[in-house]
């Protein structure tokens, strides 16, 4: 079953985050990498060396990061990362769309690969640690949203609150986000 974190960050709270991270050893993997690519480390540097709009999050102490080449398309020859087998999640960047509202991005994982409780095989008991030690760390110093179900960074917030930043959801008809209370 896959784990969801839906949420609003500016560059400083995605610093922030990176920060958090950083002792974590994560690298980031654009979806689509070119062959002899090397990753960039997670951390409060690594902001600005993110130009997509989506990265995988790669713990690669915990197992390989399996990839295989797309062999037909217009990405021909590029690879990608099979979500299952690897000890990754899927990073959306939260970026601003034409008219300069803040989109809400994501931080998505497959933590168990059966539905079978009494079944050990599936990811490592460390990766679900740190998605969980990501949600405590939005459930501690982020603000909830109206409608709920997002988290809010508190840059964002605050930009907000001052009138300079409108929240999206994603998707075609992504409707406005206040912060609750």
């Amino acid at each position: 079953m896959a784990a969801t974190l839906h949420y609003f960050m500016l560059p400083d709270d995605e610093r922030a985050l990176f920060r958090h991270l950083a002792r974590r050893e994560l690298t980031a993997y654009p979806e689509l990498i070119p062959p002899g690519y090397q990753p960039v480390r997670v951390d409060e540097d690594a902001v600005e060396a993110l130009d997509q709009p989506a990265y995988y999050l790669a713990v690669e102490r915990l197992g390989p990061v399996i990839v295989h080449p797309l062999k037909r398309g217009p990405d021909k020859g590029m690879l990608v990362i099979e979500e299952v087998p690897s000890p990754v999640f899927h990073y959306e960047r939260s970026v601003r769309n034409d008219a300069g509202e803040l989109v809400a991005g994501r931080l998505w994982a497959e933590l168990d690969v059966t539905d079978d409780p009494n079944d050990r095989k599936g990811k490592p008991r460390a990766l679900k640690g740190i998605f969980e030690e990501v949600h405590q760390l939005f459930r501690k110093s982020w603000r909830r949203s109206d409608p709920k179900g997002y988290w809010i960074g508190p840059h964002a917030a605050a930009a907000l609150k001052r009138g300079e930043l409108r929240l999206r959801e994603a998707g075609h008809k992504g409707g406005l986000v206040a912060v609750w209370r």
